[in-house]
């Protein structure tokens, strides 16, 4: 009898053992697994501008919002701004490499890992708007062999794509209507091909980074600036330039959000149909959107005593003169894919939008 209740006492203390284990180690994850059936998502997202950026507002807490809201609250992202994880410049090797799995990146930063679009879209005269531009890249780079050469090769995807208005010159004085006007000039650009244009026009190209162009601007390094009116009101410029363009069209600039592929391939179906989606969405959103912004910002800037010149159609055409033949040049130079159809191929895509 003594050793039946013993062995009844050590069943079920055996028995209490194992509930409480189960319930040590019943987690956040196991519990949203037993309840909802699915396993909740927290994804790292790195960027490089800060909360005060018009990116942030506009791009980042849209996508993510949105991203959170279709998956029914399955995927929450853990936020990083102003190159809390890393530098710009480091944030494509940082995706690539598992260290956060979302990042915005700019293609100029990474020629190297970025052969096709580091440099296509500051060909000067490629679209005119954000939204055709925007709208073009973002099925450019979904297509071989951007897809492959620019992002895959590497290890991430695209899941959303920017292009920046074409960039308008802008100076503390000096007007600029053709391009006779830039020689001798220094001009303050970002990429390799622009550097390239910027000597075509027997100018001398100045390389410094975001954080350094508001001293320069202000000391003089350079003349003159090459930036879209949105992104140079972003950085508080306009309270230094008294003259600018619209419509010089001085060449562009590629961005785009990326996901990590092992963590994109990992991820449940639904979850990356959504981020391709909302990618998407958010693209079109934004690019529509910074189109209507830089126009009101030009009229801000012309309120506040900025003189933003409006280039003739005909003097626009000049201008396109000297980036048609500059095109040409610098697609036949190019090594290890066809760029004078790429360029073509980009076009035919701008056309559609614009």
């Amino acid at each position: 009898m003594k050793r039946r209740y013993w062995i009844v006492v050590s069943f079920a203390f055996l028995l209490v053992m194992v509930v409480g284990c189960s319930n040590d180690n019943n987690t956040g994850s196991d519990k949203v697994k037993a309840e909802g059936g699915r396993e909740p998502i927290m994804l790292k997202f790195a960027v490089s501008h800060s909360q005060t950026h018009s990116l942030y507002s506009g791009v980042y807490v849209p996508f993510m919002e949105k991203v959170t809201e279709l998956t029914d609250g399955q995927v929450e992202f853990d936020f990083y701004p102003s190159e809390q994880l890393g530098k710009a410049a480091d944030l494509y090797d940082l995706t690539a490499d598992g260290v956060t799995d979302l990042s915005f990146f700019v293609t100029t930063y990474g020629p190297s890992s970025m052969p096709i679009t580091s440099g296509l879209l500051g060909v000067p005269g490629l679209y005119s708007t954000a939204y055709g531009g925007s709208m073009a890249l973002h099925e450019f780079v979904n297509e071989s062999p951007v897809l492959e050469a620019d992002f895959l090769n590497n290890g991430v995807r695209p899941i959303l794509s920017h292009a920046l208005p074409p960039y308008e010159l802008w100076t503390r004085g000096a007007e600029i209507k053709s391009p006779e006007d830039l020689k001798g000039t220094k001009v303050r650009v970002t990429g390799e091909i622009l550097n390239k244009l910027v000597s075509e026009f027997e100018a001398t190209p100045i390389n410094l980074t975001a954080a350094e162009v508001y001293e320069g601007f202000e000391r003089g390094v350079f003349d003159s600036i090459a930036m879209s009116a949105g992104t140079f009101n972003d950085y508080g410029l306009q309270e230094l330039a008294k003259y600018g363009t619209n419509g010089v069209a001085f060449g562009g600039l590629a961005t785009n959000i990326i996901v990590n592929e092992k963590v994109f391939q990992g991820l449940p179906e639904n979850v990356q149909e959504v981020l391709l989606e909302v990618g998407a969405e958010v693209t079109a959103e934004y690019a529509e959107d910074f189109d209507k912004i830089n126009s009101e910002v030009e009229d801000q800037f012309r309120a506040e005593g900025v003189n933003v010149y409006e280039l003739s159609a005909d003097e626009k055409a000049k201008w396109q003169k000297y980036y048609d033949g500059f095109a040409e040049k610098w697609g036949k130079e190019q090594a290890g894919y066809d760029f004078e159809q790429l360029i073509e191929t980009f076009k035919e895509k701008v056309n559609q939008f614009e």
